[in-house]
């Protein structure tokens, strides 16, 4: 069954609707479109990002996209699946490779919260500057930590955010599955803030080289705060079987949009912290893209 109900003033997470499988396709579209490798100013460097736009003859809307902890701005096709699904229908984005991740020439040390915001609105006035962008249709888009980072961006002129198994909550305890508890988390902490850095081997067998201002960053985060301000629309789209941002974690962000003036929950079934992007599962990342891509033509266009 599938149900959609937008809560006005929505601090009544009861009347959240929460939706088995993909929204229902937008009536925009389908567009032809442009992919561009381009190089973003930012923090006195370059970074690596794929600017698409959609050939639509006139202003367009935009959707920043982040990426998840040790992740890129492909996602394994998933984050590419989603642009090219976006522009479909008449909508830019550009993703972004954050230190340490993907195409970037910086160290894993380097990646933190401060420079991976940086490196957000550098691409958001990259894309303005360089693309025919609708400047009072822009949304923002994240992935997990990407998630952290768009709620923490949400108030910076964004009508519409999309969030798919968001770090949106205060601190590192959302984080404490995918580090193996709080006392393990402690410990990485705290050797980070001694010698500087600290190896951590994620769940995925990914060896990365945290900096202490990794845990900095994120110990000091008020995801809680920033997304009770946000007045715009808000997705949330969740796995009943991620077991890594499990949907205590989203029911919590999501009962803190207090301002928010429609929030819907998309509940992916049988997706787990992959979404199909990293799994295999085509069907699971068709559900997952597609929900997405039509919550930001519904609420940009």
């Amino acid at each position: 069954m599938k149900t959609r109900l937008w809560a006005m003033a929505a601090a009544a997470f009861a009347f959240v609707a929460v939706v088995t499988g993909a929204a229902a396709p937008a009536a925009f579209g389908p567009y032809d479109f442009t992919v561009s490798a381009v190089a973003v100013p930012s923090r006195g460097i370059s970074i690596p990002a794929i600017l698409t736009v959609p050939v639509a003859g006139g202003k367009v809307p935009l959707v920043v996209m982040a990426h998840g902890h040790g992740g890129s701005k492909e996602e394994n096709g998933g984050f590419t699946a989603i642009a090219e699904a976006l522009a479909a229908r008449g909508i830019a984005s550009i993703r972004m490779d954050f230190p340490g991740c993907g195409a970037s020439a910086e160290p894993f040390t380097m990646n933190n919260l401060t420079n991976m915001l940086a490196d957000v609105d550098s691409s958001r006035a990259f894309a303005i500057e360089n693309a025919p962008i609708d400047t009072s249709a822009v949304g923002i888009f994240g992935y997990s930590m990407g998630g952290r980072l768009a709620v923490l961006s949400c108030m910076n002129g964004y009508r519409s955010m999309g969030l798919l198994a968001p770090v949106g909550n205060d601190g590192p305890d959302a984080m404490y599955i995918f580090m193996g508890g709080p006392e393990k988390y402690a410990s990485l902490s705290a050797k980070a803030k001694a010698d500087g850095h600290v190896l951590f081997t994620t769940p995925f067998g990914q060896v990365q080289d945290l900096g202490a201002k990794w845990f900095a960053d994120n110990e000091a985060a008020k995801g809680l705060s920033a997304i009770s301000t946000f007045t715009g629309p808000i997705l949330f789209v969740t796995g009943d079987a991620d077991t890594i941002i499990p949907f205590p974690v989203i029911s919590e962000t999501a009962q803190a949009a207090i301002s928010s003036a429609g929030i819907e929950v998309v509940k992916v079934a049988g997706a787990d912290h992959g979404y199909g992007f990293y799994g295999g599962d085509s069907r699971l990342m068709a559900q997952t893209v597609e929900a997405i891509a039509s919550f930001f033509a519904l609420t940009l266009r």
